[in-house]
């Protein structure tokens, strides 16, 4: 499935379809519907690489001409792993403003064993650009590919190849957010709290990227799971992607689990925090954000905790003009000196 861009005010985020509820839907609907329908296959005796496959063919778009304003730069290698190489896509603002630009990394979800990083054109990222951003959307190796740690290690890579390369494409390296969904918010609120952790870091992208920070300065989580061993409760019908992330069980992997779990990790040097939720999610619960966001709150962290009523594990509440305002302007906040 193809999206177009529609022309749009730089500020004003566009419709990408008539029904654009749909696309985002497409998406951020992956775990919720696959989940409930790999839980009844597997339970039926099998079946589960069928319903893997049609996983992947809803939550990995193509990639699609950016829109008029925006240059992109696709399938940038920022690393080579003894899995085969992670890419990324750039986009920038076209006409290029003078001076350095912040930067906002795309994480996409898709319960960690699907997923691309055209993601972004479906949310309105690439729009981000306009506002005067690069916009890089990255990868990370998935479940079937690699177990945890390996996804926070390859997303930490994107954020130290930023900064490594900010002389050649004009990055401001004092200035680089996040932002993801679902899987995609997990590794992103994980990526908040862990800045300068050795255990999470890896040495993903080698000599190259080594010695650059791997810390952000503001991150944007939509609805990522936040503790993972909660999750075991059978919340969401998503253990079963937890227990291919950690290449476990939950029970099996209870270490693991906590240690991918950003709630574990808050302190007051965590990175500010949007955390946006909908209020009937009914596969990853509201309780992971608000549990999340009380925590921050009590570190003396910077945490935003936006509840969407009556929204469910995304949908066109999502994308709706407000929201892409408030994601603009958040990163605003905390991204640009006045």
């Amino acid at each position: 499935m193809r999206f177009a861009y529609p022309r749009v005010d730089a500020r004003t985020p566009p419709v990408l379809s008539a029904n654009p509820g749909d696309a985002v839907k497409r998406v951020f609907g992956i775990l919720a519907v696959v989940g409930t329908v790999l839980a009844l296959v597997l339970w039926l005796g099998g079946g589960r690489w069928l319903v893997v496959q049609a996983a992947r063919s809803m939550a990995e778009p193509d990639a699609v001409a950016p829109p008029p304003g925006v240059a992109v730069e696709r399938d940038i290698v920022f690393a080579q792993t003894e899995d085969g190489p992670l890419t990324l896509d750039l986009y920038t603002p076209d006409p290029r403003p003078p001076g350095r630009l912040p930067v906002v990394v795309f994480v996409f979800g898709g319960g960690w064993f699907v997923g691309n990083k055209n993601q972004v054109q479906i949310l309105n990222g690439p729009l981000l650009a306009r506002r005067g951003y690069a916009v890089v959307a990255t990868t990370y190796r998935l479940s079937d590919v690699a177990s945890f740690p390996a996804q926070i290690h390859d997303v930490k890579a994107t954020i130290r190849w930023v900064r490594a390369n900010a002389d050649r494409y004009g990055f401001d390296s004092t200035a680089i957010g996040a932002w993801g969904g679902s899987a995609g918010g997990h590794l992103v609120a994980l990526l908040a709290a862990t800045g300068g952790m050795v255990e999470l870091e890896g040495d993903v992208g080698g000599d190259a990227l080594r010695g650059h920070s791997s810390e952000v300065q503001a991150a944007v989580d939509y609805f990522g799971p936040t503790y993972l061993p909660r999750l075991a409760e059978g919340a969401g019908n998503i253990e079963w992607m937890v227990a291919g992330l950690l290449g476990g069980s939950i029970a099996e992997r209870k270490e693991l689990a906590v240690l991918a779990s950003p709630a574990v990790h808050v302190s007051p040097k965590t990175a500010p925090l949007l955390i946006v939720h909908g209020e009937n999610d009914p596969t990853v619960p509201l309780e992971q954000s608000t549990s999340f966001h009380a925590r921050l709150q009590a570190a003396g962290a910077d945490s935003t905790l936006h509840v969407i009523p009556d929204a469910g594990h995304g949908g066109e509440e999502f994308l709706a003009p407000e929201m892409h305002e408030q994601l603009g302007e958040f990163f605003d906040r905390h991204l640009v000196t006045p």
